[in-house]
C-alpha cells in the first residue's frame, strides 16, 4: 500500500510538493480552505480583465525553481510563457533602459561613467561571490552599502528591491540581496530573465501544477479547512478537518506561513517551545498598495518603468504590454505599487489618497493618462512577505523543514528557502522534498 501525504495548503509550495510527491507514486491529499488553488497568486477577472493579486513574475526565467519543477513533471511545454524585458527607468521626462548585466551597466545611462564604474564596484563582487559567502551578509542590511550611493545610483537599488521584494532597501538583508544578484549572473550559470504567462494571470501555473496533480492519481479538495494536525507520541498521525472529519495519514506537509500555522494547527506544547519563538519573531509584515487603472489608450510601449526621483510609486507595471490576453481589444491594464506602512493597508481613507497621490504620479509622466483613464481598482495588501522580513531573519535563519515531531514537514516561503517571491516558496519544496522521501521509504 502507497505511503499517504497529507497537504495543508494549495499555494505555490503546496502544489510543487504534491506534484514531486505524485510523481514518486505516493497518495496525495491537497486541502485548501478557499474555493481555488494558488494562494496569494490567485488572479481573478474584473470589467472582462485578468487581475493578479499583486505582481508576480517568473523570476531567473529558465533557471527559476517554478520552472525547475514544470520540467521535473514533464509539463513545462504546456505553459506558454511572455519575457518580461523592456524595462526603464524615467527622469526628468527621459527613459533609461535597465541594465540586465554588465556591459548593460557600462551603458546604463541613468548615470554619470563615474557612477556606473562605482555601481560596477558594488555588483561585481556580489555576481561572482559564492553563497556561502553571502550568508556572512544575512545579518547586515543594505544600507550598509545604499548609503553611500548618491541619490541616482541608490534609485538602482529601489528598483531592484521593489520588482524582487515588493519592499525598499531598508528591509532588505544584504545576504538576501547578494544570493538574488548570484543567481543572475549568466557567467555562474544564471540568468536575469523574467516571465509572465502569456494567456494572463501568474494562477495559470498553478492550475497546470493542480491539474497534473489530479491527472496523476493526487486528490485536492477546495473549500476544505483544517482545524488541528493530529500528534501522538511526537508523531503526526494525520489532520482533523472543520467539520470534525479525521484523516489518517503517514506524513503532514504544512504550507501556511509558520507563525500562523504555530498559533492555529497545533495543540498547545506540542512543538519545542523554539519552534514557537522562532515563528513569533517571523511575524513580520512586507505592506503595498497596489492599483489597477484601465486606459483606453497605449500609454507606452514598455512593459515596466520605475520613476526615479520623489515619487511614492516605485513601479508602473503595463501588465497589457507584457500579455495582451490580459485585456480586451482596445483596453490597456496598467499596474501601480508602493510599499506603505502596515496601519495604511487597514485604512480605506489612506488607500484611497495613495492611491489618488499615484494617479497624480502617472500623469505627470504621462500627460494622457488622466483623459485615458476608464476604471481604478485599488488594493491594499497587509503580506507576511517571508522572503524579505528583515537583516537576520533570511535564509537558514528562517522556520525549519523539520520538527521534533516525527513525519511533519514545513515548507512555503516562510521557510528555509531563497529566491524572490513565488519562487522561494517552490524552492523550499525542493530543499524539503528529499526529507519527506527518506521519512516516507524509511522502515
Amino acid at each position: 500500500m502507497n505511503k499517504s501525504v497529507s497537504i495543508i495548503g494549495s499555494g505555490i509550495s503546496g502544489l510543487c510538493m504534491g506534484a514531486l510527491l505524485v510523481k514518486k507514486g505516493f497518495d496525495v491529499s491537497i486541502y485548501e480552505k478557499s474555493s481555488f488553488v494558488g494562494g496569494r497568486t490567485k488572479s481573478s477577472i474584473y470589467k472582462n480583465h485578468i487581475l493578479d493579486n499583486g505582481f508576480h513574475i517568473m523570476p531567473f526565467y529558465k533557471t527559476s525553481a517554478v520552472y525547475k519543477l514544470l520540467e521535473e513533471i514533464g509539463i513545462v511545454n504546456d505553459l506558454k510563457l511572455a519575457k518580461v524585458n523592456d524595462i526603464a527607468f524615467y527622469e526628468n521626462k527621459k527613459y533609461h533602459k535597465y541594465p540586465k548585466g554588465i556591459t548593460d551597466i557600462l551603458k546604463f545611462s541613468l548615470l554619470p561613467l563615474s557612477g556606473r564604474i562605482s555601481l560596477l564596484k558594488v555588483m561585481l563582487p556580489m555576481a561572482f561571490a559564492s553563497v556561502e559567502k553571502s550568508e556572512k551578509f544575512d545579518n547586515t542590511s543594505m544600507m550598509q552599502i545604499i548609503d553611500k550611493l548618491d541619490r541616482k545610483t541608490r534609485a538602482f537599488f529601489d528598483a531592484v528591491c521593489i520588482l524582487a521584494f515588493a519592499d525598499s532597501p531598508e528591509h532588505v538583508a544584504l545576504g538576501e540581496f547578494m544570493r538574488m544578484i548570484i543567481r543572475a549572473n549568466p557567467f555562474k550559470g544564471g540568468t536575469s530573465e523574467l516571465a509572465y504567462p502569456a494567456q494572463g494571470g501568474y494562477d495559470t501555473i498553478c492550475k497546470l501544477v493542480s491539474n497534473y496533480i489530479t491527472s496523476n492519481g493526487g486528490k485536492i479538495f477546495l473549500g476544505k479547512s483544517v482545524k488541528q494536525v493530529k500528534i501522538q507520541n511526537t508523531k503526526a498521525e494525520g489532520i482533523i478537518l472543520e467539520d470534525g472529519t479525521n484523516v489518517n495519514s503517514d506524513c503532514v506537509v504544512v504550507t501556511n506561513p509558520a507563525y500562523l500555522a504555530i498559533k492555529e494547527l497545533f495543540e498547545p506544547n506540542l512543538l519545542d517551545q523554539s519552534l514557537h519563538s522562532m515563528a513569533k519573531r517571523l511575524e513580520k509584515t512586507t505592506s503595498v498598495i497596489e492599483a489597477h487603472f484601465c486606459c483606453s489608450d497605449r500609454l507606452d510601449t514598455r512593459q515596466l518603468v520605475f520613476p526615479v526621483g520623489d515619487y511614492m510609486t516605485k513601479g508602473i507595471f503595463f501588465v497589457t504590454n507584457i500579455a495582451s490576453a490580459v485585456s480586451p481589444k482596445g483596453e490597456y491594464l496598467i499596474m501601480a505599487g508602493a510599499p506603505v506602512p502596515s496601519e495604511d493597508t487597514k485604512n480605506p481613507q489612506k488607500i484611497k489618497e495613495l492611491t489618488e497621490k499615484m494617479k497624480d504620479e502617472i500623469s505627470q509622466i504621462y500627460p494622457n493618462f488622466t483623459k485615458s483613464l476608464i476604471w481604478e481598482r485599488s488594493m491594499a495588501w497587509n503580506l507576511v512577505e517571508s522572503v524579505v522580513k528583515e537583516p537576520g531573519l533570511v535564509w537558514k535563519q528562517k522556520f525549519p523543514h523539520q520538527t521534533n515531531v516525527t513525519g511533519l514537514f514545513f515548507v512555503g516561503d516562510s521557510t528555509i528557502s531563497y529566491g524572490i517571491g513565488t519562487d522561494s516558496a517552490a524552492q523550499s519544496s525542493f530543499l524539503c522534498y528529499p526529507k519527506i522521501i527518506e521519512h516516507l521509504t524509511s522502515g
